[in-house]
């Protein structure tokens, strides 16, 4: 097959793999709303991904594009690994080891019935305002987007750590 042919089967891909993502979202977003937030921002993280993903297949030579064409695990990974940065992020927004004027602030639920379970305490949160939600969902996706922007925040806070010591 051509460079352009392979592109097409990935892209088609892509769009499936995209269209069961949001089928999924919204399937949890119903049936669990605790986890509401949390999950929207592993939704966030994924499309991240997949726009990130989406950019970069213009610089990849066409062997890496023919090898793409033919693994659904290649192009489902990209998307994996952004849905886990943007919840490895929400998670430094939640401890208040990231914040900021830029960064959105995170708040306790107020329904008691979600605080009885074990680790409810992380799920049930909520951002505060439209602002926090829409600077959420902006990192979430930038978390996918550049997935090395997660991984070099956490070895700067790892570094930082060390010269407390």
């Amino acid at each position: 097959m051509s460079r352009q042919e392979d592109l097409n089967v990935i892209w088609k891909r892509i769009f499936w793999i995209f269209i069961a993502l949001l089928v999924l979202a919204i399937a949890v977003t119903y049936s669990l709303p605790d986890y509401k937030v949390p999950f929207i921002v592993c939704i966030a993280g994924n499309v991240g991904g997949y726009v990130g993903f989406h950019r970069r297949l213009s610089i990849l030579t066409d062997p890496e594009i023919e090898n793409l064409s033919r693994s659904w695990f290649a192009l489902i990974l990209p998307s994996f690994i952004g849905g886990i940065l943007a919840g490895l992020l929400y998670l430094l927004f939640l401890s208040g080891v990231i914040r900021g004027d830029l960064f959105p602030v995170i708040v306790p639920d107020d329904d008691p019935q979600c605080l009885k379970q074990i680790f409810n305490d992380i799920f049930c949160q909520h951002a505060e305002g439209y602002a926090a939600y829409a600077k959420l969902l902006f990192w979430s996706f930038v978390a996918g987007f550049n997935q090395d922007y997660v991984v070099d925040l956490i070895e700067n806070i790892k570094g930082s750590d060390k010269k407390t010591d």
